[in-house]
């Protein structure tokens, strides 16, 4: 079959198999004799579109009674656009790497840091599986692990004259754009997971009692970031949290409940 034909529709086919269709999907489009608009494309050209596809999955998934029944999977198809896209161009690069690499790194890492479910000796991972706590710990345990590797691994690099020097720290690769209290979530796991929690908020304790603290809000800043801290510490994300929260309120205004 050619990647531009379709299949029969009312062919039985086990779950996952429109994947590979949609992978040949993205292999036609970007086909020398495919799209002229995808051939264009690179990763920074898309990287708008990656963006402007999460938020559309996440106003669904905030304000799900405000969009239709069959709105997600709409969307997500849309985002999963996105992942295809990024895959099939990197087969283009050197070294090339392809969709198969995406779906190799999400199992391995779904296979590390669940060893309750697919370690070697799954029964004895946990003492309670039911435990969402012992879970939760276990996965920023495997999560630190994973951590202290890539840097032990850096710092080969960097000693071998191979890399140069970078700082590290709890922030280091958190992307600038993200929202405050996402960075702050994300900042506070890594200090937890290394068990470093009241080193960071000894270090926020000092940036709120500066001399200017006053300009720019410090004790308001400070307060939020308890707020990050007893989110983290029950698996849950401000930034959702307070976008839910937003979304839900604008409808309750415009229907007129709120009053």
């Amino acid at each position: 079959m050619s990647t531009a034909q379709r299949p029969d529709p009312t062919d039985p086919a086990p779950r996952g198999s429109a994947l590979l269709r949609a992978v040949e999907v993205m292999e036609a489009l970007r086909a020398p004799s495919g799209d002229a608009w995808t051939h264009r494309q690179t990763h920074a050209s898309l990287a708008r579109y990656l963006l402007e596809e999460t938020h559309e999955v996440l106003e669904v998934i905030d304000d799900p009674s405000g969009h239709g029944p069959g709105a997600l999977p709409d969307e997500l198809g849309d985002l999963l656009f996105q992942i295809l896209f990024h895959a099939r161009m990197g087969q283009e690069e050197e070294p090339a790497w392809d969709v198969d690499d995406v779906a190799r790194s999400f199992v391995a890492k779904m296979e590390r840091r669940n060893p309750h479910v697919f370690g070697d000796a799954p029964e004895q991972a946990l003492e309670d599986p039911a435990d969402v706590d012992q879970i939760i710990a276990q996965w920023h345990a495997v999560k630190a692990q994973e951590k202290q590797q890539v840097q032990q691994d850096r710092q080969d690099l960097e000693s071998s004259g191979a890399a140069p020097t970078r700082p590290r720290g709890w922030a280091e690769g958190i992307p600038a754009e993200l929202p405050a209290l996402q960075t702050a979530a994300k900042i506070v796991h890594r200090a937890r997971s290394a068990g470093g929690l009241e080193q960071l908020l000894a270090a926020a304790d000092a940036a709120a009692s500066a001399e200017d603290a006053g300009d720019w809000g410090g004790d308001l800043g400070r307060a939020l970031l308890d707020l990050v801290v007893a989110a983290e510490g029950r698996d849950d994300d401000p930034e959702t949290a307070l976008r839910a929260l937003l979304a839900r309120t604008v409808r309750e205004l415009e229907q007129g409940t709120g009053a």
